[in-house]
C-alpha cells in the first residue's frame, strides 16, 4: 500500500501507472486461479501459491486505504451502499485491498524467480528520506500509533513496491518488438496516429428564424464575431463566439457533424441541437497524421506493455489462491 506522500516520492520511477493498470486487471480475475477458503491459517486472509498473507498486513493496508479515502472525500461514508448487490463502500475497499495484496504477492514471487533484488544502499537512502517525511507529520504519526503501524511495515511495503517496479523494468527490457511488428500495429490502427480537430466559432440563438436572419447578414458581409457578441446566447459570445479547437466526440453530434464537414472559412446553415440553433464558422481545420518513424518508439513501448499485461494476467489466472470469503 502506498500513501499519497509515498506516491509523490516514487514519481521518478517508471511504471507506476502501468502497475496500477495491471492491478485493475487482477480485480477482474478474482474468480480465477483456484480461489477458495481451503487451508488458510487463522492469522491469514489469503494464501498465494502456498505463501500466506497475514491479517496484520491486511488490517494495516486497509487502515491506510481508508485514510486516503478520508483525505480525499471526508469521513463518514464507508457504510453507504456502493453497488446493486448491497455492498457498502467499506466492503468494496476491503475487496480491493485483498486483491492488491494478492497481486503484489504474485508479482513478488515472479520477481524472486528471476533473482530480482534491490540495491540495498539505494533502498536505505529512499527509506531514510521517506521515514523522515513521515516523522515530521504529527497527524500521520498519531494515526500510525493508533493503528499499530510501525516502521517495519512501511519498510516492507516500500521494498515490495520497488521490487515490483524492478520486475516490470526487467521484464520489459527482455521483450523484443521488431520494426515489422511496430509497422503492422501502425497500419492496423490509423485512428491512433491521426490528429483531426476543428477550430470554430458559433452564434447560438433560440429560433431558426433568428438564425436565418443572421445568416443573411453574414452573406451580406457582416462580421461574425460582432454578430456573435451582440446576439449569441452562449457564454462564448464574450469571445466573439470563439470555441477554440475540439476533436471528434467533444460536441453534440449535430454540431460535430456540421463542423467536421466544413472547410476553413465556411459558415454553416442553421444547425439545430438541444441548445438551440447554431451558425458555425470554421476558423481552421487541423488534420495531421504521424508518420511511422515519429510513432515507432511509442508503438514499441505499447506492444511491450501489452505483453507484460498478458503475462501478469496469465500469472494471476494460474496462481493457486485461497482467500477468505468474509473480510
Amino acid at each position: 500500500m502506498i500513501l499519497n506522500v509515498e506516491k509523490r516520492m516514487l514519481q521518478r520511477k517508471k511504471g507506476v501507472n502501468l502497475l496500477l493498470v495491471l492491478l485493475a486487471v487482477t480485480l477482474l480475475l478474482t474468480a480465477c486461479g483456484g480461489n477458495g477458503e481451503t487451508a488458510i491459517p487463522e492469522d491469514a486472509v489469503a494464501v498465494v501459491n502456498g505463501t500466506p498473507i497475514s491479517n496484520q498486513d491486511f488490517e494495516n493496508t486497509l487502515a491506510l486505504m481508508k485514510m486516503n479515502y478520508e483525505m480525499e472525500m471526508g469521513p463518514g461514508f464507508f457504510d453507504e451502499p456502493d453497488n446493486e448487490e448491497g455492498m457498502t463502500l467499506l466492503d468494496t475497499i476491503k475487496e480491493q485491498v485483498l486483491e492488491r495484496l494478492i497481486f503484489t504477492e504474485i508479482i513478488l514471487q515472479e520477481a524472486a524467480s528471476h533473482d530480482i533484488a534491490l540495491n540495498e544502499e539505494e533502498f536505505n537512502e529512499t527509506m531514510e528520506m521517506f521515514m523522515g517525511f513521515i516523522k515530521d507529520d504529527e497527524e500521520l504519526m498519531n494515526f500510525m500509533e493508533q493503528n499499530n503501524i510501525d516502521e517495519t511495515y512501511f519498510r516492507r511495503e516500500m521494498e515490495k513496491e520497488l521490487l515490483m517496479m524492478e520486475f516490470q523494468d526487467h521484464y520489459l527490457s527482455h521483450i523484443e518488438v521488431t520494426d515489422e511488428d511496430a509497422l503492422a500495429y501502425f497500419d492496423a490502427n490509423p485512428d491512433l496516429f491521426t490528429f483531426d480537430q476543428v477550430a470554430a466559432s458559433h452564434i447560438l440563438v433560440d429560433t431558426e428564424e433568428k438564425a436565418r436572419e443572421l445568416r443573411s447578414q453574414l452573406d451580406q458581409g457582416a462580421d461574425f464575431a460582432l454578430l456573435a457578441a451582440e446576439h449569441s446566447t452562449c457564454p462564448s459570445a464574450a469571445q466573439g463566439g470563439d470555441l477554440g479547437s475540439f476533436g471528434r466526440g467533444q460536441m453534440v453530434p449535430a454540431f460535430e457533424n456540421a463542423a467536421f464537414s466544413m472547410e476553413a472559412g465556411d459558415i454553416s446553415e442553421p444547425v439545430q441541437t438541444e441548445f438551440g440553433w447554431h451558425l458555425i464558422l470554421v476558423n481552421e481545420r487541423i488534420n495531421e497524421t504521424d508518420d511511422f518513424e515519429e510513432a515507432k518508439e511509442y508503438i514499441i513501448s505499447q506492444l511491450q506493455q501489452d505483453q507484460l499485461m498478458a503475462h501478469i494476467e496469465a500469472l494471476r489466472e494460474s496462481a493457486e489462491v485461497q482467500r477468505r470469503e468474509s473480510l
